[in-house]
């Protein structure tokens, strides 16, 4: 129903022009930390409504005025910034023992709920956020109401029909049903467009917020977000109000997709976490990190999106890693140390353990430890990456790496930091090609971070030692300036991969038993050279050479790092190479082999 109210809404969408707004690389020199106001710290047990520390359930008494008293820790810890869990007024019932403490069930957009405090309580956390020079991110939820939600009875034709999601991997369920019985909007309507433009105005004037954490994207159309981005830039009045989408999906091609639709200026970086979950909790190849940042040229900048080890729908990293904290704190390096802006969940500097499950363990509540070695650690990195530059706006530099080991740097003009990992359990030695120049011909590099251990380079090669499970640091000395050289370079062949050239890749695959007199070998992998994953008519077919053995010489750019799996057709029969993919780099000279062996 259409009433003065709706019709004003709509007027005020339409009279919004576009805005053209671009966030700058300040937000690069950010380092975040999501709050779940519940479960951080309670300041003031008059609100507590139906605590329970006995059931991770239950609310637990944490609120607004808690974090305000604890911006003092969050300060010692080097943050700079916080993104808040949503704090409006959620569903006053428990639902089948689930109570609303996540903050995720609104009934009213507009209105504090004040189990988590008062609009005093809430501007007063701004004042201090803003003495401090934090920066602040509003929790934005546009997808659902909670469940009964009043409203829904209000303005029944706002939501869609009454089906949940069955199918997850098909994108028009995703968008049109509900999540787990959650009363969905319809975000294509004019209406909702135009309300949620007012209930982003209402809270940017409230708070003056520095951005906007934009929950569920992937169950919103691409037309809403740009609809809804375009005014919240507009009416922030700030040229560097950040839109940071989450959007749950490990595919870096559809991570891609969705940030140019939805003109969003951020996405949280879905494909680099699982991918360090491989890595560091897993024990898989370091290669895969490689291989997934390669696919940094990709994105419009991947300085801007956001990284993290977890958050409060995912296992805690710790837990993933089984508590092994040699593996964690690899992970914390590496966060620390690559490119995008690192997001905290609170607890990875204590670190909290639990399970994404049916008990939701992973949303235990804040322990506050600042004299533990993991609280001291991450506080170091936190400041070592906010004293380098190349850690904060570096491009990402690939020297080596292998089934243990990664070694990569990070250029700006002026500096140059080299990360060397050991993510396996043996000592190992590092031994790379090394392409820089060093200031005052420098043969020998100490350490400033991990493990005390020197870097040998000569004849431009680079050599490091490390124990098990460890990581060593080293920024060279050099004067302002003195790799701007190296930088442009560096530049040029990241923006146009084909710019040093190309090669002639060969690949072998031999296969360990004969195949089907009928069959024909592909392989496909994960660039356009070879089809992008799509067998069905992209892939390279390869030349029987011999009974077992197959080839195929495909032109690629030089230095690029790409992942294959060979396959067979017998038919309608197709039959994949069981196991990893293999991964691989591109050589200078070309015309070696890529030889993979198949067991099937």
């Amino acid at each position: 129903m259409i009433n003065k109210i709706n019709i004003l809404i709509i007027l005020a969408v339409l009279l919004v022009p576009v805005s053209s707004f671009a966030v700058s690389d300040a937000w690069k020199d950010q380092i975040l930390y999501f709050v779940l106001i519940d479960r951080f710290f309670d300041g003031n047990p008059a609100n507590n409504s139906r605590v329970d520390p006995n059931d991770i359930e239950a609310f637990q008494g944490g609120d607004i005025s808690g974090i305000s008293k604890k911006l003092g820790y969050l300060e010692d810890l080097g943050v700079t910034g916080i993104w808040l869990s949503p704090f409006i007024t959620n569903r006053d019932r428990n639902f089948f023992g689930q109570e609303s403490y996540h903050g995720y069930w609104p009934y009213d957009f507009f209105s504090v709920d004040k189990r988590f405090g008062t609009n005093a309580e809430l501007e007063s956390l701004r004042r201090g956020l803003r003495s401090k020079r934090f920066t602040l991110l509003l929790d934005m939820v546009v997808n659902h109401m909670g469940y009964d939600a009043p409203f829904t009875q209000l303005h029944p034709d706002w939501f869609n029909p009454e089906v949940n999601i069955e199918d997850w991997n098909d994108p028009e369920q995703l968008v049109n049903r509900r999540i787990y019985g959650l009363p969905d909007f319809n975000s294509g309507k004019l209406i909702v467009k135009a309300y949620f433009r007012q209930v982003a105005r209402h809270w940017i004037r409230a708070l003056n917020p520095d951005g906007f954490r934009l929950d569920a994207v992937k169950h919103v159309p691409a037309e809403f977000w740009v609809n809804f981005n375009d005014s919240a830039r507009k009416n922030s009045h700030k040229r560097n109000f950040l839109l940071l989408g989450e959007y749950l999906n490990g595919n870096p091609e559809d991570l891609l997709k969705t940030w140019q639709e939805g003109k969003f200026d951020s996405l949280f970086d879905f494909p680099l976490y699982y991918t360090m979950k491989e890595v560091f909790a897993d024990g898989k190849s370091p290669y895969k990190l490689a291989s997934r940042l390669y696919f940094d040229r990709r994105y419009p900048d991947a300085g801007f999106l956001a990284t993290f080890l977890d958050n409060h729908d995912l296992d805690r990293f710790i837990t993933s890693c089984k508590a092994d904290i040699r593996s964690y704190k690899l992970a914390m390096t590496f966060l620390m140390t690559v490119r995008g802006i690192p997001v905290l969940c609170y607890g990875n500097e204590v670190p909290l353990e639990g399970e994404h499950a049916e008990k939701p363990m992973n949303r235990g509540n804040m322990v506050f430890n600042q004299k533990s070695h993991m609280y001291l650690f991450t506080k170091d990195l936190i400041k070592f990456r906010k004293d380098n530059e190349a850690l904060r706006r570096g491009l990402h530099c690939h020297l080596y790496a292998d089934e243990n080991s990664y070694l990569y740097g990070r250029l700006t003009s002026n500096q140059l930091v080299l990360v060397a990992l050991n993510n396996s359990e043996q000592a190992l030695k590092i031994n790379a090609e090394f392409p820089f120049e060093l200031e005052n011909n420098d043969v020998l590099l100490t350490s400033v971070k991990g493990f005390n251990t020197s870097a040998v380079i000569n004849e431009k090669r680079i050599n490091i030692s490390l124990p098990p499970k460890s990581f060593a640091i080293f920024v060279p000395n050099c004067d302002p300036g003195y790799y701007k050289d190296a930088y442009e370079r560096a530049k040029k062949h990241f923006e146009n991969e084909y710019e040093q050239g190309t090669v002639n890749q060969k690949i072998r695959v031999k296969v360990a038993n004969y195949l089907p007199d009928q069959a024909k070998v592909f392989i496909t992998g994960n660039c356009k050279e070879l089809g992008s994953w799509n067998n069905a008519n992209c892939a390279v077919q390869m030349v029987k050479v011999k009974k077992n053995l197959y080839e195929t010489t495909i032109t690629m750019p030089k230095g690029k790092i790409f992942e294959c799996k060979p396959f067979y057709k017998n038919g309608s029969q197709t039959v994949w190479k069981e196991g990893e993919n293999t991964i691989h780099l591109v050589g200078e000279k070309g015309g070696e082999f890529l030889h993979i062996d198949w067991a099937n």
